[in-house]
């Protein structure tokens, strides 16, 4: 429950973007590619070869003066990788009456336009970017090679491990997911989830049965939820991503929708962080319903033995014992800073979707 908690404001964000608009831009081949922000390195980044997809997208949002300095941002990014040229832009107006639903339409206009440029039945791989993308520190050509590799002969051999989606950055703080790593596959991981495991929709790739899945789905069904929500329920077990995560949700850029939650992405979105807790999922191969819980429990044991060492040094010290107060200070703060910004995002977690329906139905 408490992952679940935590989640839920993580992926509102990614849920709520755009109205299903026309695109209006032209694909990046034929657009400038702005200079980085004056705040943003790129020039530690390695150029990559991306001949892994055959098309490239990227959703935004423009702004209602016509700017996008989030395009504008992602687009420095994805030319410092080498990526830019394969990425054909696409503007969609937002949706204010019901971000969700924009969010939906935007991804499946792009599924769509991919589903008319390859012939049907014909192998493709589409990749679907967000402009609050991220370059991972860990980003390789070696991961990318290792992507080919997977998704063209899982394609060919039509078997078990034949990808849906494949992400190249996904949201790791959600209940009801498990990483697996592959026997003989040093970057590639399968994501075991359930209706609950909302990974967002940052980057990922999606194959040509995913995306015949995905709009199969749509042409039955209509908008009824959100695109990662609607993933999740397709593609239970035959989701798969890369290790190390080549992408990520950036911590630094707003939230179009939950802007309060901005200081807590900024906080849990750090390589720094986020490398961490990949990690640990891929080396444990444990749930996020057990991590997460036991995270908690070992940082709320970390506080009050950390406290009580602080307070058990003040006290020799008050009796004129020789006592170091600075490690045990340190580590109290650490441990109480972890526990805060843990308890932070759970107060400002909305209600579960199944309590908020309840309380829309009694109404």
């Amino acid at each position: 429950m408490a992952a679940a908690l935590l989640s839920l404001p993580l992926l509102c964000e990614a849920v709520g973007r755009a109205h299903p608009a026309l695109p209006t831009s032209a694909p990046a081949a034929r657009r400038r590619i702005p200079s980085p922000p004056a705040a943003l390195d790129v020039s530690r980044l390695p150029r990559l070869d991306w001949s892994c997809v055959d098309a490239a997208f990227l959703i935004t949002c423009p702004e209602t003066d016509g700017s996008n300095r989030r395009v504008d941002r992602a687009m420095a990014m994805l030319d410092a990788i080498g990526l830019s040229s394969r990425t054909e832009v696409r503007e969609f107006a937002r949706d204010d009456e019901d971000r969700v639903r924009g969010c939906y339409s935007s991804h499946i206009a792009i599924l769509e336009e991919a589903a008319r440029r390859f012939p049907a039945g014909e192998p493709c791989n589409v990749l679907v970017l967000e402009d609050n993308l991220s370059i991972s520190p860990r980003i390789s050509q070696d991961t990318l090679n290792a992507v080919d590799t997977f998704i063209r002969e899982g394609t060919r051999k039509g078997g078990a491990d034949e990808a849906d989606l494949l992400h190249l950055a996904y949201i790791m703080y959600v209940p009801g997911l498990s990483v697996e790593r592959l026997a003989d596959e040093e970057h590639i991981v399968r994501l075991r989830c359930d209706a609950d495991s909302v990974l967002g929709t940052t980057a990922y790739i999606a194959t040509r049965r995913g995306l015949d899945a995905i709009l199969a789905e749509h042409a039955r069904t209509g908008f009824k939820d959100a695109i990662p929500n609607v993933m999740a329920r397709l593609f239970p077990s035959s989701r798969y991503a890369a290790f190390p995560m080549p992408l990520h949700r950036a911590a630094t850029v707003k939230s179009l929708v939950n802007s309060q939650l901005d200081s807590l992405r900024a906080l849990i979105f750090q390589p720094q962080v986020y490398t961490q807790w990949e990690r640990s999922l891929v080396g444990t191969g444990v749930s996020t319903n057990v991590l997460f819980p036991t995270l908690v429990v070992l940082v709320l044991l970390g506080t009050l033995a950390g406290g009580g060492s602080v307070a058990s040094a003040v006290a020799a010290s008050a009796r004129g014992e020789n006592v170091n107060l600075v490690f045990p200070a340190i580590g109290a703060t650490i441990f109480t800073f972890s526990l805060g910004v843990l308890g932070y995002g759970l107060a400002l977690a909305p209600k579960p979707p199944s309590t908020v329906n309840v309380a829309e139905a009694a109404e």
